[in-house]
């Protein structure tokens, strides 16, 4: 900001002799007058201030008994000056503000914040289908009637607030976190059965009748809380039995293995050295490219970084532009070093013990091996693991 109001209001390079430099740039710097790139060479002093602080300096000047000279006079008031002559100039500096004014009256951007289920894409075709596109005046834009179509298209969107700020129209949403309809509770009777052979470690039951104890040994598909609750007379002759949905907090220490197999060889990618770039702008609908053709025989690994032209902070142009890189390479096989093997075991190993946390797995014990064999490697990983059980059976 600071570089644009030098550059609207003018400044100056001034060059300083003699006299008593330093109580000058205390005089300056006590009145509020800013200099910069201020150098000394050769006993003289040389730095720029603003036009209006030029004039503001004559009275220090003679205070300190030095002199100044005016080296250079730049910014717009001394350009607009010396091209004051040329009129097709001007016309043309008239014309470009012109098209400014012209192209601030319609959206040039459409920005989202705060999506997270649904995708900028998404959002884009909804805003399409009620008429909302790039290029449309911005007197088109009715942001009352933006919110309540999203809202009404997207039940998950609880919150919409649409703005206008330069050329851009900004959309702000929130979403339900809690969408979707509640589920209804369950009262279908039915056991709990273990899905994997283990050691009973904890149980609590809520509903249903125990059918093991903890330290108890189960196998897979073994009944663990039983959903039929007798009831009983006093002489303790079953009268009837009571079905309910048996419910528990079971936790069984099993053990878990892996396998994974690492070839010995990898292919990647050698550059060659070859390279290509070229230049695509986009202005409007208007699309120009600037790049040899690529050769089809070849590989080529093509990365792209484009940009929207912005003026200011919301103030966006129609007028894309896009460097496009082009390297050539060649797939080869390399052989992996132990350094590498170990790396990457590691890598896996961790991996599958964040799979297991994240599933509110308790590891308790972990080990991992490497065996070589004539293609590669193979991890295998064990683990001693204490673990949520009990899956729902129906009743007969």
């Amino acid at each position: 900001m600071r570089w644009l109001k030098q550059c609207y209001t003018g400044y100056v390079k001034v060059r300083m002799t003699g006299g008593s430099p330093e109580r000058f740039l205390n005089l300056c710097r006590g009145n509020g007058i800013l200099l910069w790139n201020l150098t000394f060479e050769k006993e003289q002093y040389q730095f720029f201030l603003l036009l209006s602080d030029f004039f503001r300096i004559r009275p220090f000047v003679r205070k300190a008994g030095v002199r100044v000279r005016v080296q250079e006079k730049l910014g717009l008031p001394f350009f607009l000056y010396r091209n004051r002559k040329r009129k097709l100039f001007a016309a043309g500096i008239a014309g470009f503000f012109l098209l400014l004014f012209v192209m601030s009256r319609f959206i040039w951007n459409i920005s989202f914040d705060g999506n997270l289920r649904f995708s900028n894409d998404t959002l884009s075709r909804e805003l399409q289908e009620i008429g909302i596109i790039y290029g449309m005046r911005k007197s088109q834009v009715d942001c009352d009637r933006i919110e309540e179509e999203l809202r009404s298209r997207c039940p998950q969107i609880v919150w919409v607030s649409a703005h206008v700020a330069g050329t851009r129209l900004q959309i702000r949403i929130r979403e339900n976190e809690t969408a979707g309809k509640i589920p209804l509770k369950d009262e279908t009777p039915r056991n709990l059965v273990t899905e994997k052979a283990g050691t009973v470690v904890s149980m609590v039951v809520r509903a249903g009748k125990a059918a093991v104890q903890p330290g108890d040994e189960v196998e897979e598909g073994q009944l663990l809380v039983e959903g039929i609750i007798p009831i009983t007379d006093d002489s303790g002759e079953v009268v009837r039995n009571l079905f309910v949905r048996a419910d528990a907090d079971i936790l069984l220490q099993t053990q878990e293995s892996y396998r994974e197999t690492v070839p010995r060889f990898e292919q990647i990618q050698s550059y060659t050295g070859k390279e290509q770039t070229g230049f695509r702008l986009r202005i409007g609908r208007i699309d120009l490219l600037a790049m040899l053709p690529i050769p089809k025989k070849k590989l080529w690994e093509v990365t792209r970084a484009g940009k929207q032209l912005v003026l200011f902070e919301d103030f966006y142009l129609p007028v894309w532009a896009e460097k496009i890189t082009a390297r050539e390479y060649e797939v080869v096989e390399r052989k992996r070093t132990k350094t590498e093997l170990d790396a990457l075991t590691k890598a896996v190993h961790e991996r599958k013990l964040q799979d297991f946390i994240q599933k509110g797995v308790q590891i308790i014990e972990n080990d991992v091996k490497i065996l070589d064999n004539s293609t590669g490697w193979t991890i295998c990983g064990s683990m001693t693991v204490e673990e949520p059980a009990g899956t729902g059976q129906k009743l007969e």
